[in-house]
Order: C-alpha cells, then structure tokens, then sequence
C-alpha cells in the first residue's frame, strides 16, 4: 500500500518533525487482532509504516475491547499498551500522530475537542478515514454528533488532507482503507471558544432549510423536540418561517378544586397574531397532557393552514404527539382526534422552555 510518505515531508518539517525531533503516536479504535482480521490487517499497515519511517518516539495504543493477548503482541512491538479509557481526550503536549482507522464520530470530536486551540491543533496530525467525507455524511439533526460536524466544518479552512492512492491493497481490503489518508491543521485562527453557540446556530440553520420545503422528514420531525439547548443558550422561540403558521398551545389539569383550563396563540404566515384562546373544563382529567391536547385540538378547529409549526412546554405531549411514547387509552383516543384535524397539513410539534411559551402560559392562566 503506498503510504504517500514523500507528499508529507514538507508538513513534517513544518512541525517540526525528524530523526531528532520524534512525534509521539497515540492508536486508537483498532479493535481486537486476538478476535479480529480487520485489525491484524490495520495494524500491519501501522508496523509497516513504523519500519519505513524515522520519525515515531513513543507509541501508545488503546481500544476498550483488547485482550491481554492483544498488550502482550504490542509489547513485541514496541507498542505501549494503555489502560485507562481516555475517550479520545488526549491533548498534545509536542508533535503527536494520531492513527485511528474508522474512528468513531464521538473519538474525533474528542480529539478535537482537547486540543481545540490553535497551538495544540497545529501539532498534532491524522491518518484515518476522509475527515472530509465524514463531514458530508455525519447526520444533521443528531445532537450526539453535531458539536463534531461543527468542529469539522470550522476547521475545514485550515485543515490539508493527504489521500492516500489506491493500490491493489486497497482493492483487496476496501472496506480496511476507505478513503484513507493524512491530516494536518496549518494556519489554525480564530478557533471560537464557545461551540454551543455555532451548535445552535447550526441548529436554526438547518431547520430554517428544511422549513422551506413542504414535505418535513421523518427524521427531521422525530428529533426536533431534542435540539432546543443548552438553556442558557435558548430561552426563546424558534424565529417565524414565512410561509408557516405557528400554534403556542398550554394546558393545566383540574387542580385541588379549581377548574382545569388551556390556551393557545395562533400566529399567521407573517408572524402576526392571527387569534387567541383561553376556556375552562369541568371534566376530571389532572393530567396537563390531556389538557395541552384539548388546546391543540382545539386551535386545530380553528384554522386549517397548509404548514404548521406546534410549539409546546409540556415535554411528554410533544413525545406523545411525535410518536416516541405509547399512550395510554385516554391519550390514544385524543391523539387520533388530533390527527385526523392535521390530516393534509405538514406539521411539526416540538418542545419549548416556558420562558419561550410565555404568551400562551399567560392567556391560559
């Protein structure tokens, strides 16, 4: 396999990295070589390299499903076996390679996450996977992954990747190599020290997308309610999409006595506040789910808009709603109320902090 050793030379010497000067490697996510022939084939291609440069000092290997056969194989090696999980958080103190096949998202966005500075970026260099080609493929709406396409994406400025070419190895290992290649970070500036802020920015920037087409993903739909954070971040409504309607709902159960009762705002295609409502009922339901869906089926009778956008504080309604908790009887016969009325309109119901349900919870009240 060529390893493409005389394309890096120059970024080596930048580091600056020699014969006097050695880099520290750290390996992660190998897997098992006692259990398994993907790893005996990637670290093959480590030992190979190691034999074909000058430049490696300490190396240090980890990955949570090694066996003792697979440390006592790596002390043959050279290769110092470590014991502790750092998850990936290992912030370089001098020139460090990481060798990672197929890392996870979550390792390399730790990875990235300890060295976020511009001194610390700079020294330190991949051999993994395309960060390129993960950057188009990561999901956009998992919150678990986008601090890592956030990070991915600010660094694409200043990061170089090295392909590595094709050769029959590859062809006879494809799935080992895809896509392999160096990685460095030249010129690293103005790295943000908040990432929450670009995460929810981000966040407003894909749903603002996706707002203006008609027809809403499912995946889209299903993971809406979990991207409104951190709290300090966002205490407001989502900004109004021209073109959708917007219904604030709230609803408050019988309580020791007093009458249960529900409100709503209903907002128009421009934003403007197109009707209001507020009612008390009698019924024996405490539970402020059923009272949030009276106020949602209600709204529903009033106006039948082409999109809609459901904002909600009650997090177990919007569960309900989006199909991510089974109901019980009660709640099933008031959900199927609810969408049949939704029939023929694409909607989305997601979860608001009170503070940016406040019109509704106060004309309900």
């Amino acid at each position: 396999m060529v390893l493409g050793l005389d394309k890096i030379s120059p970024h080596l010497s930048d580091l600056p990295v020699g014969p006097n000067s050695k880099a520290k490697v750290v390996i992660y996510g190998l897997g098992s070589i006692e259990f398994n022939y993907n790893s005996q084939v990637q670290l093959a291609l480590f030992l190979l390299l190691k034999d074909r440069v000058d430049w490696m000092g300490e190396i240090e290997i980890y990955d949570p499903v090694m066996s003792t056969v697979d440390m006592e194989v790596y002390g043959i090696f050279g290769l110092k076996a470590l014991h502790n999980d750092e998850n990936g958080r290992r912030k370089a103190q001098g020139p460090t390679m990481f060798y990672m096949p197929s890392p996870s998202y979550f390792l390399l966005g730790n990875i990235l996450e300890a060295n976020w500075s511009s001194s610390s970026l700079e020294q330190i260099f991949l051999l993994t996977n395309s960060l390129e080609a993960m950057e188009e493929v990561l999901p956009s709406y998992d919150q678990f992954t986008v601090a890592t396409r956030i990070r991915l994406s600010i660094t694409h400025l200043f990061r170089k990747e090295i392909p590595i070419p094709e050769s029959s190895d590859c062809q006879m290992y494809p799935s080992l190599f895809l896509g392999f290649g160096w990685h460095f970070f030249k010129g690293v500036k103005n790295l943000p020290v908040c990432i929450w802020l670009y995460r929810q920015r981000y966040f407003e920037m894909v749903i603002k997308h996706d707002f203006k087409s008609k027809k809403i993903s499912k995946e889209f739909k299903e993971n809406l309610a979990f991207i409104r954070y951190p709290r300090d971040f966002r205490m407001c409504a989502l900004p109004h999409q021209v073109g959708w309607f917007k219904l604030n709902i709230y609803g408050i159960g019988r309580k020791e006595g007093e009458l249960g009762r529900y409100g709503g705002v209903f907002k128009d295609e421009g934003g403007n506040c197109l009707t209001k409502y507020c009612y008390k009922f009698e019924s024996n339901f405490e539970d402020d789910v059923i009272a949030g869906l009276a106020s949602l089926k209600y709204g529903l009778t009033l106006v039948k808009p082409e999109r809609l956008i459901v904002e909600s504080d009650n997090i177990m309604l919007v569960h309900y709603v989006n199909g991510r908790l089974k109901p019980n009887e009660i709640v099933k016969v008031k959900l199927e109320e609810i969408f049949e009325l939704l029939t023929g309109i694409t909607y989305v119901v997601y979860h608001v902090y009170e503070d940016a349900n406040k019109v509704a919870r106060e004309w309900g009240l």
